[in-house]
């Protein structure tokens, strides 16, 4: 099985090479050939292509296949290499400041068969070199390449977090930097703002170039900024545009109206905008809370409250049978029973409670007992029609 291997290098990106070894996984060394010679590198991420990928002609020119995994006499010579680099950039830089150059040093690469090395720098201008070249070889016996990194290169190699949060997109996966322009800005209707349109680098923002192709296809769907829609009487002017929200919003000169990709066309062919209401939820649904309907809801609220003691009064009736049962298995040789004697006066005295409370709750809802009416001629009802019908 084939897999991708993502292999950085500070002069050369990431780049990806392609493999059939198993005994490969993350930062394992690996011996790689570039276009700038034969070095060590690190193994940072590995992926199965994709099948669009398989299928293209080149395929092994774009993922070349890896050397081997290095072995001990590799790593010998990549440790001794680092100790020449550092001699190779102190050496290099005084040269360069002797030449009066305007650069920077960065670092240097010896070739794993010692026949090459590579040193980058970086400037702001152009830099003629040609008298370095001469010296370093002079003094080292090689062959002698330097490379000029440009500032998206520089910023790869010095790493950074990003304004997402996230690590530097140049130093984890990009392996090449394609031309960022301000029009990508525009076409995602972004404000014109250098500073906060720059990276680290000082150059556009790479990532400007993600959405691009998205934003290309569906601004032309949207109207322009500026365009005039007459609507309810009025002309309105679109002021701004949400492509990711589907909004759109007009402005009169005195309201605001927000639309809708599909509501904007309606618009325009002179149709209402659909409007939706919401919809709040009534807690207080089926209940009358009008000046004739506070008789009706005090009667619910004693419904409520007669209901809770009767529930109550079971419960505490279910806990007095469950003592009563557990207590009978507890008679003193005289048959007396003391707790089931005090539990039997605790449930009595709670009854007398509960009495109460109904006896309350009666006279708080109206009712008036028979007993406490003082005219009794009013009872007599069959008597007085009796009369009438006479």
């Amino acid at each position: 099985m084939i897999n991708l291997i993502a292999v950085p290098f500070d002069f050369n990106g990431v780049k990806y090479f392609s493999t059939n070894d198993e005994n490969i996984t993350l930062n394992t060394l690996v011996v790689c050939d570039t276009s700038f010679g034969t070095y060590i590198g690190k193994v940072s991420k590995i992926r199965t292509p994709r099948q669009e990928e398989i299928e293209k002609e080149n395929f092994n020119e774009l993922f070349p296949v890896i050397n081997r995994i290095a072995d001990r006499e590799d790593l010998q010579k990549f440790e001794e290499d680092k100790k020449i680099c550092k001699k190779i950039v102190s050496f290099t830089q005084n040269e360069a400041d002797k030449l009066k150059l305007d650069m920077t040093v960065l670092n240097s690469y010896v070739d794993l068969s010692s026949n090459k090395i590579l040193i980058t720098f970086q400037s702001e201008n152009r830099v003629d070199f040609r008298e370095l070249v001469k010296e370093i070889m002079t003094e080292y016996k090689t062959r002698v390449e330097l490379r000029q990194l440009g500032p998206r290169d520089y910023a790869s190699v010095v790493g950074g977090i990003g304004p997402c949060g996230l690590p530097l997109c140049c130093s984890t996966f990009l392996n090449s930097f394609d031309g960022i322009t301000l029009n990508m800005a525009k076409n995602q209707l972004l404000t014109i703002n250098i500073s906060k349109l720059s990276g680290q680098c000082g150059k556009l923002l790479c990532c400007l170039k993600y959405e691009d192709e998205a934003y290309s296809l569906l601004k032309p769907m949207y109207p322009k900024i500026g365009d005039k829609l007459p609507y309810r009487g009025s002309v309105y002017e679109v002021t701004s545009i949400n492509l990711l929200s589907d909004n759109i919003t007009c402005y009169n000169g005195t309201n605001y109206e927000n639309f809708t990709r599909q509501e904007y066309d309606r618009a325009l062919a002179g149709i209402e905008k659909k409007e939706t209401l919401k919809q709040f939820k009534d807690i207080n649904s089926g209940v009358n809370l009008s000046g004739q309907g506070i008789d009706d809801t005090n009667n619910r609220i004693e419904q409520i409250n007669r209901k809770e003691h009767e529930l109550e009064f079971e419960k505490k009736n279910n806990e007095f049978n469950n003592s009563n049962r557990n207590n009978k298995n507890k008679f003193n040789k005289n048959g007396s029973n003391k707790n089931f004697n005090r539990n039997n006066q605790n449930f009595k005295n709670h009854n007398r409670r509960f009495d109460t409370k109904n006896q309350n709750i009666k006279k708080e809802s109206g009712f008036i007992p028979v007993s406490a009416i003082q005219d009794r001629s009013i009872l007599d009802l069959d008597k007085k029609d009796n009369d009438d019908q006479k």
